[in-house]
């Protein structure tokens, strides 16, 4: 059972959030809000969006098609969206089957009390037009919500 990166996404295509660990082994080990990651998280967010809509055309059902998980030989997405257009995706291992609850629990218990309660922060990060189109450049940086959202993940990394 092992975690190896957690992403946040706001409703305008922007990664506000994301957490890399290097080494299973030490849970403080690695990078958050790296810079190098914007790509990756372009990626990221082109492969989930497109399938997201692939299954939403296919389904005759939508509320049904919603993407809970992707898999691939080494690695499986998780994903969790809310209402209010944000998108909590955990890369793991392609053992485990999912973590829809756990990343239910960082929206519902970690996200709401450090981000969403929190007045020192805007409820929309992006501030321009240009942030509107997946080139924000903010990100939360709330030392509470990363500290409480490592304790929450540690004991799955390794």
């Amino acid at each position: 059972m092992t975690i190896y990166s957690f992403w946040i996404f706001d409703k305008h295509c922007n990664c506000i959030f994301n957490r890399e660990w290097t080494l299973s082994s030490n849970t403080n080990s690695g990078i958050i809000n790296a810079k190098q990651n914007e790509e990756t998280s372009k990626l990221l967010y082109g492969v989930i969006f497109s399938l997201r809509s692939v299954t939403r055309q296919l389904s005759s059902d939508s509320k049904q098609s919603d993407i809970k998980s992707i898999s691939t030989g080494k690695y499986r997405i998780h994903i969790y969206c809310t209402a209010t257009g944000l998108w909590f995706i955990l890369l793991s291992d392609f053992k485990q089957q999912y973590y829809t609850q756990v990343l239910q629990h960082i929206y519902g218990h970690i996200y709401v009390k450090y981000i969403t309660h929190n007045l020192l922060i805007p409820s929309d990060l992006a501030e321009n037009e240009n942030e509107k189109r997946g080139q924000g450049v903010k990100r939360i940086t709330n030392k509470n919500f990363i500290k409480s959202l490592e304790t929450f993940l540690a004991p799955m990394i390794s």
